[in-house]
């Protein structure tokens, strides 16, 4: 495993099982769900099982074309295992629940087929369709019409038949829900527009923590900028981008209430989804800066 170049899954996963093999004290690797097509979707668990950690969620390639998001997310991972006893508490105090392939079989899809596939590899009336996973979540669902999400399974922004109709929907929700452990964060990995965006997408009032995301998600953006030069943009979904209903972070914040719910569109807005490969590593180097800085803030708020 690097991150010199974009791995498949097989290899994505073999790294994570091998974290828990190398590290088995803080490193545990569950099946959290199985895909449409019936693949795995593994989850790794990083914690020092202590009784007061809170929890926090980190999940990339629900969009299966976004394959930064997927190098962005183990490269934290393998960060967070290998250094584990020599971090700082706002690390080391959190239950780290890692995805990195939310979307395996658009994952795969991508890799075999068509580098542009964004959805789930769902069948509807018999043709294999797909359902955008980022709009299949139960907050605002359907809201605002075609403006947010679109009934049409043709659609890049299908949204499914209801809310949670796709497993990989269930698995995060059910997976979250199911914790005996508060999540603190929830930041959800896409590409490529260079934003840090937080709720609401699918309405155009604020959110009632607007402030305090907006101040969270300043200070990523300030770790970002003195890692790399690079500037993120700081709103909310429906300011920074468009209507988008049914979304993972609406519903992290909303339903399972997580007060730090995110959504870290990655680089880059030169080559959208082709980000060279010779710029993973400085992408990834930039977010793990970014998200060390949110727990520190995170752990004074």
């Amino acid at each position: 495993m690097n991150w010199k170049k974009y791995h498949r899954l097989n290899v994505i996963y073999a790294f994570i099982d091998e974290l828990e093999r190398d590290y088995p004290a803080i490193c545990t690797v569950s099946v959290i769900g199985q895909s449409v097509e019936g693949r795995d979707i593994k989850m790794l668990k990083i914690s020092n099982s202590d009784a007061r950690n809170s929890a926090i969620w980190l999940d990339a390639s629900i969009h299966s074309r976004e394959w930064i998001s997927t190098a962005v997310v183990t490269y934290i991972a393998d960060y967070i295992a290998r250094n584990f006893h020599s971090l700082p508490t706002s690390i080391t105090n959190k239950d780290w629940h890692i995805v990195p392939i939310l979307n395996p079989d658009g994952y795969e899809y991508t890799h075999t087929h068509d580098r542009m596939w964004r959805k789930n590899r769902a069948k509807y009336d018999g043709e294999r369709v797909g359902v955008d996973l980022n709009r299949n979540f139960s907050c605002g669902w359907g809201n605002n019409g075609d403006e947010g999400s679109s009934e049409e399974p043709s659609s890049v922004f299908y949204r499914g038949p209801m809310p949670f109709s796709e497993p990989e929907a269930i698995a995060v929700r059910d997976t979250i829900l199911g914790s005996t452990v508060i999540f603190k964060a929830f930041l959800s990995f896409h590409s490529y527009y260079e934003l840090i965006i937080f709720p609401w997408g699918y309405k155009r009032e604020p959110c009632p923590d607007y402030l305090k995301l907006l101040e969270g998600g300043a200070v990523m953006a300030r770790a970002i900028f003195e890692s790399s030069g690079v500037t993120y943009k700081v709103g909310s979904t429906k300011d920074m981008t468009y209507y988008a209903c049914g979304t993972s972070t609406d519903w992290s914040y909303a339903i399972a209430k997580i007060p730090y719910s995110y959504m870290i569109e990655l680089r880059s807005k030169k080559y959208r989804f082709k980000l060279p490969k010779d710029q993973i590593m400085e992408t990834c180097k930039e977010i793990l800066s970014a998200v060390k800085s949110l727990m520190e803030f995170i752990d004074r708020n």
